[in-house]
């Protein structure tokens, strides 16, 4: 088993991976090969991906997706984990908690004091396996703004 940092030949099996992973959940996901490719890749990556592959050549089996930004309070950088997601045919092999060690040494390497974790509320499995990792649950208020707000609330300044 190998754990590695993405590369922009990797982005069909991202891209394929975020598909599965949106569909367990009941939804599609809008991650094209196109947008990986810009999106993750280049000189100003938005988000940055880690494989796990069960051996030379095959096909990645898990994903682990990662944002920075800068914690403003701290001075520091921070980093939110945005996906984590193990292939069905290959969970209970360890595959979640190597991601999140190489998540972690990443962090770490960005000098981030943090690791922001989301999941879903009703996402019980989850929930355990980051309590089980070491992350501890806080409560929030997350205000989310969609499409039609963000163009509303921007139309405000013209």
């Amino acid at each position: 088993m190998q754990i590695r940092r993405a590369v922009q030949r990797d982005s069909a099996a991202i891209a394929s991976l975020a598909a599965a992973a949106a569909a367990e959940e009941g939804a599609l996901s809008a991650l094209e090969i196109d947008r990986v490719r810009a999106h993750a890749f280049g000189s100003n990556p938005l988000f940055e991906v880690w494989l796990a592959e069960p051996g030379r050549n095959a096909a990645p089996t898990a994903l682990a997706v990662i944002s920075t930004s800068y914690d403003f309070r701290r001075a520091c950088p921070g980093v939110t984990l945005c996906e984590l997601y193990v292939a069905p045919e290959a969970r209970r092999l360890g595959l979640a908690r190597k991601l999140m060690s190489a998540v972690a040494r990443r962090a770490r390497a960005l000098g981030a004091r943090e690791l922001a974790i989301t999941t879903g509320v009703e996402n019980e499995t989850a929930q355990r396996f980051f309590a089980a990792i070491g992350a501890q649950r806080r409560d929030a208020a997350v205000f989310m703004m969609s499409a039609d707000g963000i163009e509303w609330l921007a139309a405000e300044g013209l």
